[in-house]
């Protein structure tokens, strides 16, 4: 019988291929969770969590962003960004527990990434989850404060190219083994998001 945690990571894999390009995932929601035994309760609490994700996407990405530090949000690794915001959702919006919506993020992040991005993820939903009170202008406030200082380093930090602000590349986030060893659990995803292009 599926659990609450099967459910999140079904969730988990619909926002991997919805963050990796494939918008039209959203129709195929029920017959992934069918393919996945996602059955009864368990499915109408993975649809309400995929589909709150995406109605809060703006936010929930905003409160991500603002506990990155010299982190690009484009460059995180596309399965780190969905756990990202699946937790940061349940954190906001659901009610539950913070601390065991964390557990259960870092428990799906070990199974399809690394230590590396195990420990980043914590960090990023431990920060919104003490934050979780801020509202949504106060966070815009200080992440245009925080551009502004931004742009004053890079115009006075110089390195080997002049006055340009080095960029980090955290694509890398997303680990070998989930490229290798979770592929065989993505390929209906995969299949979905072909049908999907094509109509």
């Amino acid at each position: 019988m599926a659990t609450r945690t099967h459910a999140r990571v079904a969730v988990a894999q619909l926002l991997y291929a919805y963050g990796s390009g494939n918008d039209g995932i959203s129709k195929f929601v029920e017959e992934i969770l069918s393919e996945h035994k996602i059955k009864n309760a368990q499915n109408e609490f993975a649809k309400t969590l995929f589909n709150g994700v995406l109605e809060h996407l703006e936010e929930v990405d905003l409160r991500i962003k603002h506990q990155i530090k010299n982190w690009d949000f484009e460059r995180i690794g596309d399965m780190e960004r969905a756990i990202l915001r699946l937790g940061a959702y349940e954190i906001i919006f659901s009610g539950m527990d913070k601390a065991i919506v964390i557990n259960e993020a870092l428990e799906i992040t070990k199974n399809f990434s690394n230590e590396t991005s195990t420990k980043f993820i914590n960090g990023i939903l431990d920060g919104i989850a003490k934050n979780a009170t801020l509202s949504v202008d106060s966070i815009k406030e200080q992440e245009a404060h925080k551009q502004e200082i931004n742009n004053l380093e890079t115009e006075n930090t110089p390195n080997s190219k002049g006055f340009e602000k080095p960029k980090r590349d955290f694509k890398k986030l997303e680990s070998k083994n989930y490229k290798s060893s979770k592929t065989r659990s993505l390929k209906p995803l995969k299949d979905k998001k072909n049908s999907a292009k094509k109509g």
